[in-house]
């Protein structure tokens, strides 16, 4: 079988400024099987060309490819990559880190360079990024990263019966708060998929951790989508706010809101992913009937309010047989587990069908660097994944 083929590129209107990626993925019959085009608030032009290539790698093992030949018309990215040109930058330093962690987790990864005009689409895609980054500082506003995301291949591959691959979603809650805009760049680069927001209100659950302005005021500090988990009392109220403030997926709890279905169709209608979090003891019969209106359905792998606690086993019954709902009815929805999810716990929640795996304390206190933690899970998530091949 023939290599999937990725073709990225970064654009910067300035030096550093607003900025974009580009990516087109495709398969092994040349095929394109996913584009993103995102922008970036402000980045140099050779940070932009390595965000776009750890965004095209991810893509890459997302759509299930394991062979891939990486292709940029960036002559220093390149070369730097293949261990030619050495890596000076301190910023591109921890990009290129982040960049070969990535490319070990394919069979094999191949780094070729091609003349601008055969990387035509990825460039334009680019452009287009940095220039709506351009237009949205001009006026003031953060860029709807959401609007920027383009995969139209990828409900049609997950209808399909596919799974996609594990995505990793690091919760800031056990980050160190006197630091997050620090913390949410350094996951970006360490090659985090989405950053997790648990919002606590001291009613629903009982802690309070934080809310609107940390997630507005970290929002300019990364493009990784901003997955915001509600467990608030009565989350109808509030999801205007928190999709203005940067929210790209929400997740209301079944148990705090008397009006569910009018809750995701809130949603929905303000443009961003839909999802519904459930409680360890709650059934999952809760969110059969909504299932094809989600994007995500949220499991609790611990009871609710605090990082740290231990994983609870009996709730992957619950993600099972979520899973074979959402494959009979060949349904384009991600089954996130959060609680106690480890590089020891992940596996088990992988093989049972979760997609996405949250992670507080799993990585923020497992002592390695934030780029070593998210590929260890990454590389337990992946081990178990093939297994299900």
């Amino acid at each position: 079988m023939n290599p999937f083929q990725v073709f990225v590129d970064g654009a910067a209107q300035g030096n550093p400024g607003p900025a974009g990626i580009g990516v087109v993925v495709c398969d092994g019959s040349g095929q394109v099987v996913a584009t993103r085009s995102r922008s970036v608030a402000t980045a140099t032009n050779n940070e932009a060309e390595y965000l776009a290539v750890l965004e095209g790698l991810r893509l890459a093992l997302d759509n299930g490819a394991e062979e891939v030949v990486l292709l940029s018309d960036s002559e220093l990215v390149v070369q730097q990559l293949l261990g030619n040109y050495q890596v000076r930058s301190e910023s591109l330093r921890r990009l290129w880190d982040a960049a070969r962690a990535l490319m070990q987790q394919f069979r094999r990864c191949e780094v070729r360079h091609i003349p601008r005009d055969q990387n035509a689409h990825a460039n334009r895609l680019a452009q287009e990024a940095a220039s709506a980054a351009r237009e949205a500082a001009d006026a003031g506003r953060t860029v709807n990263l959401q609007s920027a995301v383009v995969e139209p291949h990828r409900a049609n591959a997950l209808s399909q019966g596919g799974r996609s691959s594990v995505k990793i979603a690091p919760s800031i809650l056990s980050a160190d708060f006197r630091r997050l805009g620090e913390v949410v760049r350094e996951l970006q680069v360490a090659g985090a998929d989405w950053v997790h927001f648990d919002v606590m209100d001291g009613h629903f659950v009982p802690n309070i951790s934080f809310g609107l302005p940390v997630i507005e005021s970290l929002r300019s500090e990364t493009s990784l989508p901003f997955d915001v988990h509600l467990m608030v009392t009565a989350p109808e109220r509030y999801l205007e706010a928190f999709v203005k403030a940067g929210a790209n997926i929400v997740a209301v709890h079944a148990e705090a809101t008397y009006h569910l279905h009018r809750a995701v169709a809130r949603l929905k209608e303000l443009g961003v992913k839909a999802g519904v979090a459930l409680n360890p003891a709650t059934p999952p019969e809760l969110v059969r009937p909504i299932l094809p209106l989600l994007d995500v359905v949220l499991v609790m792998t611990v009871d609710p309010g605090f990082a740290g606690q231990r994983f609870l086993p009996f709730v992957l019954d619950k993600v099972r047989t979520l899973r074979q709902w959402i494959d009979e009815r060949g349904l384009p929805v991600e089954i996130t587990v959060d609680g106690g999810v480890t590089v020891t716990t992940a596996p088990e929640c992988v093989r049972q069908g979760a997609t996405v795996l949250v992670s507080a304390s799993g990585i923020f206190q497992s002592g390695l660097p934030l780029t070593e933690a998210v590929n260890a899970l990454r590389r337990a998530a992946l081990a178990a994944q093939r297994t299900l091949a």
